[in-house]
């Protein structure tokens, strides 16, 4: 709320509503936010959205694969989604490129496809393993709360 009074384009009647909608969003002190919303003034550019999902997006592959002991060269399908933010290069190319997958990997990043891309990447997944059997599949579905940089 204080970082919204400082910009002061908002009137006493917006602010009132954004105090409404933080207090019943289950938000609380332990939240995290991009580093680039807490800076003041902020910072809403591509480059910082790409550091967002870069530390979510590695830091749960860095995660999945500790826990799995898969390597990641065994894997042979990729499949990246995050509705709002679709940067150039891809998501799934960024992924491609950070963990060194292998050059035939069956690699798809989806995007603008809303809430339902989650399950449309399970399925997009689950069916090339019905074609691929004996293959691993990482499925990456994600947000970025800073997706519209400019």
């Amino acid at each position: 709320m204080d970082r919204s009074r400082v910009f002061g384009s908002f009137s006493e009647e917006n602010l009132a509503f954004q105090k409404k909608i933080l207090e019943r969003s289950g938000l609380g002190q332990k939240t995290c936010f991009p580093v680039s919303l807490k800076r003041v003034p902020q910072n809403p550019c591509m480059a910082e959205a790409r550091k967002e999902v870069e530390t979510v997006m590695f830091g749960a592959i860095d995660e999945l694969l500790a826990k799995t002991c898969v390597k990641a060269k065994d894997i042979g399908i990729l499949v990246v989604n995050c509705s709002l933010f679709n940067p150039t290069p891809s998501l799934s190319a960024m992924v491609v490129n950070k963990y060194k997958l292998r050059g035939n990997i069956l690699s798809y990043s989806l995007g603008g496809m809303g809430c339902s891309a989650g399950l449309i990447s399970i399925d997009l997944a689950k069916h090339i393993l019905q074609v691929h059997p004996n293959s691993y599949a990482l499925v990456v579905s994600m947000e970025a709360l800073l997706s519209t940089g400019t």
